[in-house]
């Protein structure tokens, strides 16, 4: 292949993505969470929600999720639906600033650090599955 084939080639293929068609300003993303707890563990890890985790969203000023339900039938005891500010960029954080926030929240709330990570270890032990779908809502 010639050199000027070969950057006709890339001309082509970088207009190409130019032209193409992106979600990011047309859709909203959303995490889907369905959370299936342990036998016996589900109004526990409620009480652990309503304790603590609201509160704590609440005292951070972090978004809280659009949707909880909690489910009567089928395989999942609870559904929370989260906003995805940044979309699918939301993914990239390792820990990302509200994430910060809320945390700094719960250690206030629970009575410090060592407290509030006790409590989130006793709600994940609580949990016998869960499944994480990332979607978007045209």
């Amino acid at each position: 292949m010639s050199v000027l084939t070969a950057s006709f080639l890339m001309a082509s293929n970088i207009s190409i993505a130019e032209d193409g068609k992106r979600y990011d300003k047309s859709v909203t993303w959303k995490n889907v969470v369905k959370i299936n707890f342990k036998p016996g563990k589900r109004d526990e890890a409620l009480k652990i929600i309503s304790d603590y985790y609201r509160p704590a969203t609440v005292k951070a000023k972090t978004p809280a999720p659009e949707v909880i339900m909690e489910l009567q039938t089928g395989d999942y005891d609870l559904l929370v639906v989260w906003h995805m500010e940044g979309g699918v960029n939301d993914l990239t954080w390792e820990k990302g600033p509200n994430g910060k926030k809320w945390r700094a929240a719960l250690n206030e709330i629970a009575g410090g650090e060592e407290k509030a990570q006790e409590i989130l270890d006793q709600y994940v032990n609580y949990i016998d599955n869960a499944e994480n779908n990332i979607a978007l809502v045209r």
